[in-house]
C-alpha cells in the first residue's frame, strides 16, 4: 500500500510538470479584424469544472484577449461570444513488470518459491519476480469556442487537454491559456 501511495505521488509530481496538448482550428473565411468586443456565453450547469477553476480560466482568457486588443463587454451587441466547455475522463494505467536473475546457490539445494531449477537435479536456479502496478488519473479537456455574434457561426476553436492536477495554480492556468490563445487571431494567409 505504501508503495502505491509513493508511486501515485510520483505520478502526480511528473504530470504536474507535463504540458497540455494544445490545438486550434478556424474559419479561413472569417474576418478577425472586425472582432473587437466579446462576451461570455453562460456555462452549462453540468460542467465538471469547479467554480474557482472556471473563474481562473476566464480571468486568464480576459488577460490574453486584452493584450491582443479585444474588450470584454456587457452590452447586448458584442462582436463575438465565447463559450467555455470542459470534460473529464477517468483513466487507469496498468503496468505489468517482471525481472529474472540467475541465483546460483551452491551451499544448499533447497527449493524456494519463485525459484526454478535451470538444470534438472542441478543446483543452478533462475528466479523470476513479477507484479502489476495500477495508476488512476484524470484527463481533462478544455474547449474555447469563439462565435461570430452577428452571423451565429463558429469562427475559432481552441482545445487544451492533459492530465488534471487538482492543485493547478493561477500561474499554471495562465500558461495553458497563453499557449492556447497564442494562435488567436490565426495567422494571416499570404
Amino acid at each position: 500500500m505504501k508503495r502505491s501511495i509513493i508511486l501515485i505521488g510520483f505520478l502526480l509530481f511528473c504530470t504536474g510538470c507535463a504540458t497540455f496538448s494544445v490545438n486550434y482550428d478556424f474559419d479561413p473565411e472569417a474576418d478577425f479584424t472586425r472582432l473587437k468586443t466579446y462576451a461570455w456565453s453562460p456555462v452549462s450547469e453540468k460542467s465538471p469544472m469547479n467554480e474557482l477553476t472556471m473563474k481562473r480560466i476566464k480571468i486568464a482568457v480576459d488577460k490574453q484577449l486584452k493584450a491582443k486588443g479585444l474588450t470584454v463587454t456587457a452590452s447586448e451587441n458584442p462582436d463575438m461570444l465565447i463559450a467555455l466547455n470542459a470534460a473529464r475522463e477517468k483513466r487507469v494505467d496498468v503496468q505489468e513488470w517482471g525481472y529474472g536473475h540467475d541465483d546460483r546457490d551452491y551451499s544448499s539445494d533447497r527449493w524456494y518459491p519463485g525459484r526454478l531449477p535451470v538444470t534438472p537435479g542441478g543446483r543452478d536456479y533462475f528466479e523470476y519476480r513479477r507484479g502489476v502496478d495500477t495508476y488512476e488519473y484524470e484527463v481533462g479537456t478544455l474547449v474555447l469556442d469563439f462565435v461570430d455574434a452577428k452571423k451565429k457561426e463558429l469562427v475559432w476553436r481552441g482545445t487544451a487537454s492533459g492530465v488534471i492536477d487538482p492543485g493547478k495554480t493561477a500561474e499554471q492556468i495562465d500558461g495553458i491559456i497563453a499557449k492556447l490563445l497564442d494562435n488567436f487571431p490565426p495567422p494571416k494567409r499570404q
